[in-house]
């Protein structure tokens, strides 16, 4: 996930660099619908993010999804309601649509991007909302409570592994949950 592949995943890279010098590990960050398909194949690690209660894998936290705007901007009272979302496979864009469908809340798709980054820093502009992970809101983003928006689905990310890793990569793997769980403070 792009979210935890810029804020945690590279300080446990360094880390693993630091500890294990001659360790090869090789990162691709993308939508958690597309990677887990590859398991076994290309990957042989996937941390992926689940509805809560219905993913496999090991549980590394638990995670909110919750309405996110600018701190400087009320755009959420816009008519239709800009988002700014990722991909139509991305959990938390499928979430969106249909809480505010549900709620019968006029809304358009006024940005489209499967960056996490980029969606973050247009919605830091006041340009459109979107919905992230409560732990990763900063300083220039607040948080949009019930009911002026509806309450959304809890995710859970779980860490998935191919069968039949050698002794030396379940150390790397371990040492990847083992430090995601702590900066997640599960």
């Amino acid at each position: 996930m792009e979210d935890y592949g810029t804020k945690h995943l590279p300080q446990i890279l360094a880390e693993l660099a630091e500890r294990f010098p001659l360790a090869r590990v090789d990162v691709e960050v993308g939508l958690t619908s597309r990677l887990l398909t590859r398991l076994g194949r290309s990957f042989d690690v996937v941390i992926a993010m689940h509805p809560a209660g219905t993913g496999e894998g090991e549980l590394i936290c638990r995670e909110n999804a919750v309405w996110v705007a600018s701190a400087k901007r009320q755009v959420e009272e816009l008519d239709p309601m800009p988002l700014a979302l990722s991909n139509p496979d991305c959990l938390f864009r499928n979430w969106a649509s249909a809480a505010l469908d549900e709620m019968q809340k006029p809304w358009r798709l006024a940005y489209l991007s499967p960056s996490f980054a980029a969606v973050e820093a247009i919605v830091e502009q006041g340009l459109a909302i979107t919905v992230m992970k409560a732990s990763l809101i900063t300083s220039r983003l607040r948080q949009i409570l019930p009911p002026q928006l509806p309450a959304l689905p809890s995710a859970e990310i779980r860490l998935h592994r191919t069968a039949g890793l050698a002794s030396r990569e379940e150390v790397l793997v371990d040492h990847i949950a083992e430090r995601l769980r702590a900066l997640a403070g599960l």
